[in-house]
């Protein structure tokens, strides 16, 4: 194991953040949350470099702004990122957000549209195969695709008994 270059008897900056977010818990509580051993938990809280892979891991478990964890920058937990960074834009960087989610919910509406034109395409042309020029029996539709689905129980869809 490595020692963080320059840590020395007081903690390198990663060293502080990573006992910020561990707060009162054992290392055996965070070689749990981790898969990692306790000892090796200890080594990292007590200056030796953490491997990428319990860094990650952790910032998982705990939910952490990855960017705070390695860097220091924003907030501490990932919950708070868009709070965090919604305050801190101006109105410029508010707008252009606005305008690229409405391009992406304009393309979404778009490619629904050609869905539901070649859907309906489809629909007439099983209608007119069948002799009924155009007219398409949609309730009978539904039910037999209704009727070749798996049926669930109230439980199995999130409802009650």
């Amino acid at each position: 194991m490595h020692r963080v270059p320059g840590a020395g008897m007081q903690d390198s900056l990663l060293h502080q953040r990573l006992k910020a977010a561990a707060g009162r818990r054992s290392f055996r509580e965070l070689g749990t949350l981790t898969s990692t051993h306790p000892e090796t938990v200890r080594r990292y809280m007590q200056g030796h470099a953490p491997s990428v892979e319990f860094v990650a891991t952790l910032a998982a478990a705990l939910k952490l702004n990855g960017e705070w964890l390695l860097t220091g920058r924003g907030p501490m937990l990932a919950e708070q990122i868009k709070d965090h960074a919604l305050r801190d834009a101006n109105p410029g960087e508010l707008l252009a957000a606005v305008a690229a989610t409405l391009e992406k919910l304009t393309e979404r509406v778009e490619r629904i549209e050609v869905f539901l034109q070649t859907l309906e395409l489809r629909l007439r042309a099983g209608g007119e195969r069948h002799g009924e020029a155009g007219i398409v029996h949609v309730p009978e539709r539904v039910r037999s695709v209704a009727d070749a689905l798996p049926k669930r129980t109230p439980e199995d869809a999130g409802g009650t008994a």
